[in-house]
């Protein structure tokens, strides 16, 4: 969960666009966290893919949006036990991120880096090795950054 992210009512198609363009954007290197790792377990470097198929692309994609409504739901939880303006950094593979967080805040946090796996794993056909290899390789490639981000949109309308 990142600590800047902003929530804004959609109000055209081009605010859907540029919203999930940058929401995408802002994520990528979050999601390249998520690890098929427990939680407590230190980052590994990430691969990249030379090739990422549409299936995949659709996949990856989906897993984004179903994450971000999980996310959204424990950003709000935290906001709302903690009372505080932001929510902390967090970070499913990067120990350090949770260990610093307090009870129920640390719950939630967990929960959301589970569930977040469970969704990639269960429901959308990718490991989460796969997931992250995606998510590392759409860093580094703009042409695969506009196939996911044109997915998000075909898949918001």
């Amino acid at each position: 969960m990142a600590s800047k992210a902003r929530f804004f009512p959609k109000k055209s198609s081009i605010f859907k666009f540029l919203s999930t363009i940058g929401w995408f954007a802002a994520m990528v290197p979050i999601w390249a966290g998520c690890s098929s790792e427990a939680v407590y377990e230190p980052p590994t470097p990430i691969p990249t893919l030379s090739a990422v198929s549409e299936e995949e692309v659709e996949n990856y994609s989906r897993a984004i949006l179903a994450i971000e409504q999980s996310r959204q739901a424990a950003a709000k939880d935290i906001l709302e036990t903690t009372q505080l303006q932001t929510v902390p950094d967090i970070n499913c593979t990067q120990s350090e991120t949770i260990e610093v967080l307090e009870g129920t805040v640390q719950e939630i946090a967990i929960k959301y880096c589970n569930d977040s796996k469970k969704v990639i794993e269960d429901t959308q056909n990718l490991t989460v090795d796969q997931f992250n290899a995606i998510s590392s390789t759409a860093q580094l490639d703009q042409n695969l950054q506009i196939r996911i981000q044109n997915e998000l949109i075909r898949l918001q309308q």
